[in-house]
């Protein structure tokens, strides 16, 4: 406890540490006692994260640190472990006072770990939650009973309302810090008035929750309304965002200059915030519907229906709801990984989750797909490709955690939770953080990423392209026939400068790299614009055939980049693209990971590039040799000329 002084008077500090199991409410005790915004920060020398937020309660400054949940002083993960570090820490980084939360809907496990804990000689207040959900259970808490069998200062604190947070945080300030004693904790009976001979709300519901033939049915539908919400009630939100972008780009437009300084700040600057920003919609949605469904104690039971299939393919039973998501965005799949305990089966999980085909994708299978192929085999061919991202996530997720990721693993001994609801500040709050952290993180990256790929795509600007288009203007007549007629000539100019960029040169120079797979020199460059977002690939194609802005839709494709797809010779005078190379490319497309996006929020969740690296990696190494696979397989088969 140390002091300072502050406005002319002397002021301590008293660190506090909110110990308890993982779902026992201290999220909710360290919002009402601190009554301000939480912040994230690292445990020293790790990538573990705590929270922490301070209050002021008299002359004593209140530090509270919510540490992650323990089930006991044994280690069992690698937060837990960083968790007991700080714990049994004597230094000044240490805890001055540890506040015990323990939920009184579990009292019999709680007090075993309250044991434990006072084991630790330090000092201690207990904090009782749930109070309100124990009573719905059948086995109502006397509170003035328990507080006297264990002979420590408890307060009840409501997750909900706040109640009794004030005089926490009076307890927390005033309390002794001398060490707590050792003495045995009282029982279950000595803090329950008796419990009713009923069966409770949780047994009733688990009854049908986890009934073999109903469970699997529940669960499917629960999984099928978080794709939805990810992946439909977002899409509003998310075109008012592209709406904004769309009006800010057009007042800039309007309001400088054409020229290397308008293109910056439209195609740079104002698509750089605008794609970061996109995201967010599904993200806060994702969060806030895994949140509520962990906080309403169901996700426990998900977890139990499905891990012992998801096992058989290396990963846990919680993999499944980041990888379910996926397939709206990896983003928010990738940051609702933080569910799974294990290190081991959290790591294998974010590495295949950007195999899952995400709604970026689609405007490349749409466009492709209606170029080339009928209705009746497009629908079989994006199933198949949906089902391509599954296979190859199956057989990393095995290779991985037979090898780098070997070992380990959550074993499925876990304590089923009470039902309760859901505190919608504590939804709020997870929500909040892990939007904040993506564009801290992720959005920074993909505007440094999309400000890389303009410039790459607009230098060096030719002068004499510019005047050559200039004069072909200027002899177009007035009226609408010219308009159109300078529409044209604005997007053939728009394509001889993309030909002349350095990225083309790029392209240029990495094709001899995809024409085993059939890729041209334009298909090369889309795939290289396309690494700040996958969609992007269809406006850079639009520029490339001088069709101008062409629009990344799925539901009414541009049919001028079609047929110009179909049509447009390659150097032998054949088209340079055809079935064959569609189906590479989209291939390449579904196994690829060209989102920057996905790799930053990769490294926002391991703390450390290697993970990133690895997953570009060996994705761009599987969708190179599969779009090969298939290019040079079809041709022998005789399904385009050789």
């Amino acid at each position: 406890m140390n002091a300072i002084v502050a406005d002319d008077k002397s002021v301590s500090t008293r660190t506090v540490a909110l110990v308890g199991r993982a779902n026992s409410g201290k999220t909710s005790v360290l919002m009402h006692v601190t009554g301000s915004r939480q912040r994230p920060v690292n445990f020293p020398g790790t990538s573990v994260e705590r929270v922490e937020s301070e209050v002021r309660c008299g002359d004593v400054l209140l530090r509270v640190v919510d540490l992650p949940g323990i089930a006991s002083l044994e280690a069992a993960s690698r937060d837990e472990e960083v968790a007991l570090s700080f714990l049994r820490s004597t230094a000044d980084a240490g805890a001055d006072l540890l506040c015990v939360v323990l939920d009184a809907a579990k009292l019999p496990i709680e007090l075993r770990l309250l044991q434990q804990i006072r084991g630790l000689g330090r000092p201690i207040v207990v904090a009782l939650t749930k109070v309100d959900v124990a009573e719905r259970e059948g086995f109502p808490v006397d509170v003035d009973r328990l507080r006297r069998a264990v002979g420590l200062p408890l307060v009840a604190v409501n997750g909900f309302d706040g109640t009794g947070a004030e005089d926490l945080r009076t307890e927390l300030a005033s309390t002794s810090l001398r060490a707590a004693s050792s003495e045995a904790v009282p029982t279950m009976a000595d803090g329950v008035r008796g419990r009713t001979s009923r069966r409770s709300r949780t047994d009733r519901l688990d009854a049908v929750l986890l009934h073999p033939i109903v469970g699997p049915v529940v669960l499917a539908a629960v999984l099928l309304s978080m794709f939805q919400l990810v992946f439909t009630v977002a899409e509003p939100f998310m075109a008012w965002i592209e709406d904004a972008q769309g009006l800010v780009g057009s007042w800039v437009v309007a309001s400088v200059p054409d020229g290397a300084v308008q293109s910056f700040l439209v195609d740079g600057l104002v698509n750089g915030v605008g794609a970061s920003l996109v995201f967010v919609p599904q993200i806060a949605l994702l969060i806030a519907f895994v949140t509520v469904v962990e906080a309403s104690g169901y996700m426990a039971r998900a977890v139990f229906l499905l891990d012992r299939l998801l096992r058989r393919f290396g990963l846990s039973g919680k993999s499944f709801v980041p990888l379910t998501s996926s397939f709206a965005c990896a983003i928010p799949g990738i940051v609702a990984s933080r569910i799974l305990s294990d290190e081991r089966d959290r790591l294998a999980t974010i590495v295949v989750s950007p195999l899952m085909s995400c709604s970026a994708r689609l405007p490349v299978y749409v466009v492709l797909l209606a170029a080339f192929f009928p209705p009746a085999q497009a629908g079989l061919l994006l199933f198949l490709l949906y089902l391509l991202g599954i296979v190859a996530a199956v057989v990393v997720a095995l290779v991985l955690r037979r090898t780098v990721l070997r070992g380990g693993g959550s074993m499925l001994a876990m304590e089923l939770p009470v039902y309760q609801r859901p505190r919608l500040r504590v939804v709020a709050f997870a929500a909040w953080f892990a939007v904040r952290g993506f564009l801290r993180t992720a959005g920074s990256v993909i505007l440094v990423a999309t400000v890389v790929v303009w410039a790459l795509g607009y230098f060096p600007r030719s002068a004499d392209v510019h005047e050559r288009f200039e004069r072909e203007r200027a002899a177009t007549p007035a009226g609408a026939e010219g308009d159109e007629a300078r529409r044209v000539i604005d997007a053939r100019e728009s394509a001889a400068h993309l030909e002349g960029s350095w990225l083309a040169t790029l392209g240029r120079t990495a094709q001899p790299l995809f024409a085993p797979a059939g890729f041209d020199w334009r298909m090369t460059v889309g795939v290289l614009a396309a690494f700040p977002a996958r969609e992007l690939v269809v406006p850079t194609l639009g520029t490339l055939y001088s069709l101008g802005d062409v629009e990344a839709s799925t539901d009414d494709p541009d049919p001028r980049l079609g047929e110009a797809l179909r049509t447009t010779p390659g150097p032998d005078g054949r088209p340079a693209v055809n079935g064959l190379v569609a189906l590479a490319v989209m291939a390449f497309f579904a196994l690829c990971s060209q989102c920057a996006a996905t790799l930053a929020a990769i490294r926002r969740e391991t703390h450390s590039w290697r993970w990133p690296i690895f997953t570009f990696s060996y994705m761009t190494a599987l969708a190179w040799s599969v779009a090969v696979a298939i290019y040079q397989i079809g041709r022998l088969l005789g399904f385009a000329p050789a």
